[in-house]
């Protein structure tokens, strides 16, 4: 019986370690909607803004000391025939030191721009579709961030 509960506990210490070990080995590597980019914090916050501005996003908010940018773009829908007008996205780019660089995490924020009622009497709205999950967009943008930052 005590042979049973002594290999139970080593198996859940075992347990316990690799899972510490693993969540250390995930906190120094960015995530999906992140990277981390070789050059200092300010810079990097600086080559953000003007890359923002380069590809016509709308730079709504910064706070260089908290290292928050806030930016919107707006995507016009181009088919002919469709309810929707276009969609808005609202990027929130946080910068934090990192032991290799600066860390920059991007979010997006999706809502479409929508028309209801007939043809003499439309009624334009947003339709809020929540926080962008596609990893496709986020890399899109963060790759060109990249390029631009360590050119």
């Amino acid at each position: 019986m005590r042979v049973g509960q002594l290999t139970i506990l080593i198996g859940v210490i075992g347990s316990l370690y690799m899972a510490t070990a693993f969540a250390q080995k995930g906190s120094d590597e960015a995530p999906s909607k992140a990277i981390i980019v070789s050059a200092e914090k300010d810079d990097a916050f600086d080559r953000t803004v003007d890359r923002l501005l380069e590809t016509g996003r709308f730079v709504r908010s910064v706070d260089k000391d908290a290292g928050f940018i806030q930016a919107r773009v707006f995507l016009k829908d181009r088919r002919v025939i469709s309810a929707k007008k276009g969609e808005r996205q609202t990027l929130n780019l946080v910068l934090r030191p990192n032991h290799s660089g600066t860390k920059i995490v991007l979010q997006i924020y999706s809502e479409d721009y929508r028309f209801g009622g007939d043809v003499g009497n439309r009624n334009y709205y947003y339709e809020e579709n929540g926080i962008v999950d596609d990893d496709a967009v986020y890399q899109e943008i963060l790759e060109d961030l990249r390029e631009h930052i360590e050119r």
